[in-house]
């Protein structure tokens, strides 16, 4: 999902608990965002470079490697471990700062398992060619064609093409992704 997305939803969510949380609003919004800054702290240690500029490149590649050791922060045991720290000190900071990190964790799940449903359907329609070169693979990639503004359409299949690694590796380096 991209941090636009987050955002959008965050600040939705935070507009919804306001009524309830009142001035501590602003801790879940804050850890549902924040959470991503494992990805930028592990390419700051990996590629060596404080780039934040190289990080966004990075992680908006055609097909970006989704390691572990990138998402720290979105694993079940630091969470989990989050999750025993607050109830044994009955920390009301920490339990909203757990609010936002499973509000975020659960839009990941939400994307990466729609992202799939697309994939799927789509490779099916294409009958695993690559319609831009017009090779059989078996493991086509989603590239999307267009980012909509509207959250409602996000997941349209329209906004997407299946392809295969070349072809995807190509769009990513030819065309610029209208927002």
């Amino acid at each position: 999902m991209r941090i636009q997305e987050h955002v959008k939803l965050s600040t939705a969510a935070a507009l919804l608990a306001l009524p309830w949380l009142k001035k501590d609003t602003w801790i879940p919004f804050a850890s549902s965002l924040l959470i991503d800054v494992d990805h930028y702290l592990w390419h700051v240690v990996t590629h060596r470079t404080l780039s934040l500029r190289a990080a966004l490149r990075y992680f908006g590649q055609a097909n970006p490697p989704r390691l572990p050791q990138a998402r720290l922060l979105h694993h079940p045991l630091i969470l989990t471990s989050l999750l025993l720290i607050a109830a044994r000190t009955r920390s009301r900071i920490l339990w909203l700062i757990l609010l936002g990190l499973l509000f975020h964790v659960s839009l990941d799940v939400v994307h990466m398992s729609q992202m799939n449903h697309l994939k799927r359907s789509l490779s099916e329609e294409a009958e695993n060619t690559c319609p831009e070169c017009g090779q059989h693979y078996e493991a086509l990639q989603l590239h999307t064609v267009h980012f909509t503004g509207n959250l409602l359409d996000r997941y349209q299949a329209h906004n997407f093409v299946v392809l295969c690694p070349a072809c995807h590796e190509r769009a990513h380096r030819k065309v610029k992704i209208k927002a």
